[in-house]
């Protein structure tokens, strides 16, 4: 399958029809923080389908620098903290909640170089094959933090799901790691847009979840 506006644009379309009935069925804030997810994912390829639009056709290249921007704030920044917070949010064993306060932590580390590279490493899109390339200049001790924010960021994104004890959340932590595992495998060059393109169809699992949830809380009240 290959990637374009068109796909992007699709998946947009989707996930905001999801976002809307997962948000619909959020009883509380702290579910709200999970169910915003899908909706943020559709904003997040709709970012990404205006890229594709700038790189392909002139008349949009003068907003690719704010379309770029915008598709990263949401992989880079967004992602590390809200996944992380989001499922401590819900996490109704005490006893995770430390190690899922360390993860919020290297989350905000994370997204806090993530955004400096946003910043003053002034990425630019590039298509290969298909994909989407985000290149930016490797100044900065770039080589020294490198590997460190990546570590961080796969830790504050991956490990919460699977730290979690809500039920169905094993499923959607399952599907995300195999996900990263084939994007990493197959579109290593590319793996924000690839990786970000399929975790937007997964989560779709968090609507599904959100109800095992509170068919939980329903059964623990009673």
């Amino acid at each position: 399958m290959c990637f374009s506006a068109t796909a992007s644009f699709s998946a947009a379309i989707v996930m905001a029809g999801v976002g809307v009935a997962t948000l619909k069925i959020c009883r509380s804030p702290q579910e709200r923080f999970l169910g915003v997810v899908p909706f943020l994912f559709s904003l997040q390829q709709l970012s990404e389908a205006f890229v594709w639009l700038s790189i392909r056709h002139s008349e949009w290249y003068p907003y690719q620098q704010l379309f770029t921007l915008s598709f990263l704030f949401f992989a880079w920044v967004v992602w590390p903290i809200l996944i992380p917070l989001a499922f401590y949010r819900l996490e109704p064993l005490p006893q995770r909640h430390k190690s899922m306060r360390m993860l919020i932590g290297l989350g905000i580390l994370s997204a806090s170089y993530a955004f400096f590279n946003m910043l003053l490493k002034d990425p630019k899109p590039t298509v290969a094959t298909f994909h989407i390339i985000y290149e930016v200049k490797p100044i900065y001790l770039h080589r020294v933090f490198f590997y460190p924010h990546q570590a961080f960021y796969t830790m504050a994104t991956v490990l919460p799901m699977f730290l979690s004890s809500l039920k169905g959340v094993k499923l959607l932590a399952l599907a995300n790691f195999i996900a990263l595992i084939l994007c990493f495998m197959f579109f290593q060059y590319a793996l924000p847009s690839t990786w970000c393109f399929f975790a937007a169809f997964i989560s779709g699992l968090i609507y599904w979840i959100i109800r095992q949830h509170q068919k939980q809380s329903a059964t623990l009240r009673h």
